[in-house]
């Protein structure tokens, strides 16, 4: 809508009157002025710039997270912030913590569409962190095991070399058969221990 400014003579009272109309075009404008009982002087017509935007329209289209162009009028900003409310844009508030979580924001994107990318990167992220619990967890009993498996095969290696030392015994006591066999085992032992 554009401003006229309309100066004529009032029909009934004669008097010079100068009025404001918002009107598509000027013979729009003749014509609210006609009908409010206006005598339109057609060469003293004048379009209006358009107001600015006003302070309350450009803090909500800040809140809006809205690109403000430079030095904006009130249907402008008007129409731009009409077109973010209808459109649902994501909020400033949506984009920063989307940036924390290192989600690049697609152009376009509504305020339900980034919830969603949102809900997906936090699942993950917290997936992530399950599987790293559980990593460690298994690292810790990995550890345990082969503690466990150290000093078993500490006594295993002992038992080995306890068997050889016996089984010589026994061969210098003349009990060949059972030093020999004893000396094998322990000897097998041994070695099945140290691996």
């Amino acid at each position: 809508m554009t401003r006229f400014e309309i100066t004529g003579v009032g029909r009934s009272t004669g008097r010079k009157r100068v009025r404001i109309y918002e009107a598509k075009d000027q013979e729009d404008a003749i014509m609210m002025a006609a009908s409010d009982g206006t005598v339109v002087e057609t060469d003293k017509i004048r379009i209006l710039p358009e107001p600015p935007a006003t302070e309350a329209q450009l803090a909500y289209a800040k809140d809006l997270d809205i690109k403000i162009p430079k030095n904006p009028t009130k249907a402008q900003l008007s129409i731009l912030i009409n077109r973010a409310v209808e459109e649902d844009w994501p909020t400033l508030k949506q984009k920063q913590k989307a940036q924390k979580l290192s989600i690049k924001i697609p152009a376009r994107i509504t305020e339900d569409e980034l919830d969603d990318l949102i809900s997906e990167r936090e699942d993950d992220i917290e997936e992530q962190k399950e599987e790293s619990r559980q990593l460690r967890g298994n690292r810790r009993t990995r550890v345990r095991s082969s503690k466990k498996r150290g000093k078993s095969s500490k006594g295993g290696m002992l038992l080995g070399v306890v068997g050889v030392i016996v089984g010589i015994y026994l061969i210098y006591k003349g009990q060949s058969g059972w030093g020999w066999g004893l000396i094998i085992g322990g000897v097998v032992i041994y070695l099945a221990s140290k691996s």
